[in-house]
């Protein structure tokens, strides 16, 4: 069944389902460092600006935002070079005994340490290798699986081949039921192994009932499991996958907590975690390094003095945005250009949103798609976030001039442009009054969500991603789309009511509800559902998608991040859902 219609709407053609099940756990990591993942909501003020405005600007609102989580904890936070050095030495030598093991080990042996590679954050070490072995073992996985009767092993070799873009089929799981279709007792017995097959679950395409099934029924027991265990460290495991899966979870959060599980387990292998340790403390020093430099940049743009305070300065939230497309030290170059631009993008769409006028709206766009710094008919101000945006990219030119990839930044440009044309229609919809039906709505909104500009962003710092990679994005494909569609469906569900408090009535949840002639409640949970399915359009397309395997990560990653922010509310403007994950990477250094 087709399910993405040519506007780019989900089909109604879709079979109803009941409401999503929320969870009731918060993670560990929330527990531990956040006083109040969910602050209060906002506040409409009267603007508080000393720069003149004609009288149809004098009664504009101005939300008051939670203040950004740049505080002196992040400020006096350094890094040290010669450590940084260190490290790196002491990971090239342990890098060698890990590869060794990967090539001396049995077939399955090894897919059980590429997992666990995956989990605890240090397979970007050996990516083509890994690659390599699993190409190989795909083509005899049958003969892997044959009289194999063990839940864990089972789930954890269909993540690992499905995660490398291999479709394992999910008829492995059948042997697990039993003939009247029911899922086995026996299994309620195994919760490492009913972890790992919550974890596959999330996997599933759209024709695969029992990943459904699966989800489902080892979510049930893995509740019952935390509630009444006295295995701390495996509670506390369940608890964070509870909250957002493997699959849904920013790969630097989850090797943090994965870390910290695994050096916990009874048996587990002490290189490896050294190794672990290691490398993610090699990883927190370059975050360290680069939170510096956004924050040097940050102060000397000093916009706090140059323009109206109707923004949200997210500076630390941004990077961590990047470090959730991108983990590795070799991008550090690239979550510098990812992170700067989501700081400007951000302030951008609060002056769409929540501040300016619709002639004011007009102008900004129109200089925009001239892209020239003499901007006309704009208050003074707009006309210094304009040059701020346009020497921002300028930076970005000679950045990757040497390596004669001007085309990503051009291209980067145009995305911008697309991207406010749009962010355009959203604001006169907003000041006029216009609610406009939901397939209207759609064709703006998946746009707005910025998924093709994040990808194309992500892209320009990376060495590896040559003009093809850019044409790819170009081309709108469907594994795009879908993200586009996840995208603007979780932000519409985490920003709705903040977004009708500042008069944007023309929301998805709004639309959904004229068009379609329902109730807020029964809007939600339609969106719940449709989140759900195109989860799992997200990972169908993954499978299909030829351009090289890095680069649809890095897309997928931009996913994520989407999930790790919005899934539980709106992390971006209220830093207290994300505080957690964030103090843990650059505030919480790793004991070695």
């Amino acid at each position: 069944m087709e399910a993405i219609t040519k506007n780019g709407s989900l089909s109604q053609t879709l079979v109803h389902c009941g409401p999503k099940s929320l969870s009731s756990f918060i993670p560990v990591r929330c527990l531990r460092f956040s006083k109040n993942p969910f602050p209060k909501k906002l506040v409409v003020t009267r603007a508080r600006t000393s720069i003149n405005s004609d009288h149809e600007a004098a009664n504009r609102p101005l939300f008051q935002f939670p203040p950004s989580l740049l505080d002196d904890r992040f400020l006096s936070i350094s890094a040290n070079q010669s450590e940084i050095d260190s490290l790196g030495r002491d990971i090239e030598a342990l890098k060698a005994k890990v590869s060794e093991k990967l090539v001396c080990m049995d077939v399955k042996e090894r897919i059980h340490l590429i997992h666990l590679l995956v989990s605890l954050g240090v397979a970007y070490h050996f990516e083509k290798q890994i690659e390599e072995f699993l190409k190989v073992d795909f083509e005899n996985v049958e003969d892997m699986n044959l009289g194999e009767e063990d839940m864990y092993s089972i789930s954890v070799i269909f993540r690992v081949f499905r995660l490398y873009r291999h479709k394992l089929s999910s008829d492995v799981f059948n042997r697990f039921k039993e003939e009247n279709g029911d899922f086995k007792k026996c299994l309620l017995d195994d919760v490492r192994g009913m972890l790992s097959f919550y974890e596959a679950s999330y996997f599933g395409t759209n024709t695969e009932e029992i990943l459904d099934e699966a989800m489902g029924f080892t979510r049930k027991h893995l509740e019952l499991f935390v509630g009444g265990s006295n295995e701390e460290h495996l509670s506390g495991h369940i608890k964070n996958v509870l909250y957002l899966s493997q699959q849904e979870n920013a790969e630097v959060v989850m090797s943090r907590e994965y870390i910290q599980f695994y050096e916990q387990e009874t048996h587990h292998d002490e290189t490896l975690l050294k190794f672990a340790k290691i490398n993610f403390k090699f990883m927190q020093l370059h975050y360290v390094q680069e939170l510096q430099t956004i924050v040097k940049w940050w102060k000397e743009l000093d916009l706090e003095s140059k323009i109206p305070n109707y923004y949200r300065v997210r500076a630390v939230e941004c990077l961590y945005w990047a470090m959730a497309v991108y983990m590795e030290p070799q991008y550090s170059v690239a979550r510098i250009i990812l992170s700067k631009s989501l700081v400007l993008w951000t302030i951008i769409d609060d002056l769409y949103d929540a501040y300016c006028t619709l002639p004011e709206a007009i102008a900004f766009t129109e200089n925009m798609e001239r892209w020239e710094t003499d901007a006309k008919d704009m208050p003074d101000h707009m006309k210094v976030l304009m040059r701020s945006f346009i020497d921002l990219h300028e930076d970005f030119k000679r950045e990757v001039i040497l390596e004669g990839r001007l085309y990503s930044v051009e291209y980067g440009i145009d995305e911008c442009k697309r991207l406010f044309r749009e962010d355009l229609k959203l604001s006169k919809w907003a000041r006029t009054g216009y609610i406009p039906n939901y397939d209207e709505y759609m064709e703006v909104g998946i746009v707005t969500a910025g998924i093709d500009m994040t990808v194309a962003f992500a892209f320009i710092g990376m060495g590896e991603a040559g003009k093809e990679a850019f044409d790819w994005i170009r081309s709108r494909p469907k594994f795009i789309q879908t993200l586009d569609i996840k995208g603007r469906l979780r932000d519409d569900v985490a920003t709705y009511k903040d977004e009708m408090a500042r008069g944007e009535i023309a929301t998805g949840i709004n639309c959904y509800m004229k068009q379609y002639k329902v109730t807020e409640e029964e809007a939600f949970l339609e969106f719940h559902r449709r989140i759900k399915h195109t989860s799992k359009l997200v990972n169908e397309e993954y499978f299909k998608t030829t351009v090289p395997l890095k680069l649809v990560r890095i897309a997928f990653n931009v996913g994520r991040a989407i999930d790790t922010n919005y899934k539980h509310g709106d992390g971006l403007t209220y830093g207290g859902i994300v505080e957690g994950q964030i103090t843990s990477l650059f505030l919480d250094l790793i004991t070695i």
